[in-house]
């Protein structure tokens, strides 16, 4: 499992995060304000595979299973799990949990919400289900999945995989879910008004401990003079994804109404391409562009020293990271032989996009890779018109996280070519049968020394052939109020029922 970098900030001590984690204990605070850079693209689960989206619904919604703080699996809805053989898992569910609408979870729920999830033809969680072979109800409260081959990483493909209750959904379809969603967590919908908040209620009737705020208010601003005005107002307690250049002036001012909190997170931005057309599909232009972007310069310049250059498509944090790789330095001058080699000894002309809350990475790529030949023209879309362009830009700027803590997560998801269940984000089309090859026979290796090596050779062996420019690792920065305890997760959700008000 990856290992957990170093927190500053409000640190909520074990014995009382414990407490949070536990069952039993009684509500004590009114509303918890929590402020997002973005809204949920859906509270529909299972279409869409991003982390503001996950973050919101994971609030109202729960899976068999779940990580912990410092990702590492903890049961769920399913109290327990077994493993009769190497492809077998038996899921024992907890008998008393109820859904929003009072209806009670059975093995016909999780069969259902895991089939969907599979073959539903707008699941983004495909992937998730490449080496599963069967979803079998057992009785009431038991589900067995069997596995193609052994499958040591199914649980954290699982985290994300919500239930939902089969006649609701059934009932209201994508749409009308998303517009009021049903699940079993700590908090209910009440309402989500066009261009409103986001506004849940605590579940009386939720299976653990009660969470400790009645009400959760989920905003979402991209402006981050509002985001954290309303923070030294204390009218919220938590802002995520805090400017660095706001982060800085904070840290040089500090506030007591609030701290700042950062810690090395798991999101990766990179440059990504069409290998279907001209120029990204030879080998020596993806080289010049990666010789020609100052990784350290993006870091220190743009992001103020809230983050790591990136040497490879995971950070370090990852298991399957490849200390062994270089860091890339920049080298415009080989960028350019490398351009001319390809037949661009002139330069060459291509058009960037960009989401409009990165367009400074944009401005800023757009001046480093000029002094190696790339004349960039930038496309600048919304953030909910972005993911729609990325599917048919020519050359793009994108974020991926690590989300199961595991690099075979994004090899199998978007380095594999799009056969078979595999490359479901896969976007520019990129295609290695080697590579291919060797994501698939380390997906059923058991022995987590030998799963290591071979992850690390698909690794390197990306880094030649560089499928994605990777450039840095973001530092996830968040405003956190002096009125609450919380600790920052490494997964980067935000889950009010791990908040409690300090008194």
């Amino acid at each position: 499992m990856p290992k957990l970098p170093p927190i500053s900030g409000n640190i909520l001590p074990a014995a009382l995060l414990a407490a949070v984690l536990g069952c039993g204990a009684q509500r004590v605070g009114d509303q918890l304000t929590v402020v997002h850079r973005g809204r949920p693209l859906t509270l529909t689960p299972h279409l869409r595979s991003e982390q503001i989206t996950f973050s919101v619904q994971a609030n109202i919604l729960e899976g068999l299973v779940e990580f912990d703080p410092q990702m590492k699996i903890r049961p769920l809805l399913a109290r327990s799990w077994e493993n009769p053989d190497d492809l077998n898992w038996v899921f024992n569910l907890r008998e008393e949990v109820v859904f929003h609408d009072g209806t009670r979870l059975t093995a016909d729920d999780v069969v259902y919400s895991l089939s969907r999830a599979r073959g539903h033809q707008a699941s983004a969680l495909k992937a998730d289900f490449i080496m599963v072979d069967s979803i079998i109800r057992v009785d009431d409260h038991t589900v067995r999945l069997r596995t193609k081959r052994p499958y040591p990483l199914l649980l954290n493909r699982l985290v994300n995989v919500f239930i939902v209750p089969r006649p609701a959904m059934e009932r209201l379809g994508d749409r009308g879910f998303s517009e009021k969603p049903v699940g079993t967590g700590p908090y209910r919908f009440e309402s989500f008004p066009t261009g409103g908040p986001l506004t849940l209620s605590a579940f009386s009737g939720y299976w653990c401990r009660p969470p400790s705020y009645g009400k959760m208010i989920i905003m979402s601003l991209e402006d981050q003079d509002q985001a954290v005005g309303l923070l030294m107002s204390g009218k919220a307690v938590i802002v995520s994804q805090v400017d660095v250049s706001r982060a800085a002036g904070l840290r040089e001012n500090p506030d007591p109404a609030f701290s700042l909190v950062s810690r090395p997170g798991l999101t990766l931005r990179y440059l990504g391409y069409d290998f279907g057309r001209s120029p990204f599909n030879q080998l020596k232009v993806r080289r010049a562009l990666s010789a020609a972007v100052d990784r350290a310069g993006l870091v220190k310049g743009l992001n103020l020293g809230f983050g790591q250059p990136a040497s490879q498509l995971v950070p370090q944090a990852v298991f399957g990271y490849n200390p062994a790789l270089p860091d890339p330095a920049p080298d415009p001058a080989g960028a350019r032989r490398l351009l001319a080699e390809a037949g661009y000894p002139r330069g060459l002309d291509v058009t960037l996009t960009v989401p409009e809350v990165r367009l400074g990475v944009g401005r800023e790529l757009q001046g480093q890779l000029a002094g190696a030949g790339f004349r960039i023209s930038l496309n600048v879309v919304s953030r909910e018109q972005f993911f729609a362009a990325v599917d048919t830009a020519g050359f793009f700027l994108f974020g991926v996280s690590a989300t199961s803590g595991d690099a075979s997560d994004l090899f199998e998801d978007a380095i594999h070519s799009r056969t078979g269940g595999y490359g479901q984000t896969n976007r520019g089309g990129y295609r290695n049968p080697e590579i291919d090859r060797m994501i698939e026979a380390s997906a059923g290796q058991l022995d987590q020394a030998q799963r290591l090596r071979s992850l690390q050779a698909i690794m390197a062996r990306c880094m030649e052939d560089l499928p994605r420019v990777p450039l840095y690792i973001e530092e996830e920065i968040y405003g956190v109020s002096s009125r609450i305890a919380w600790t920052p997760r490494l997964d980067m959700m935000v889950l009010g029922k791990e908040v409690l008000p300090v008194k």
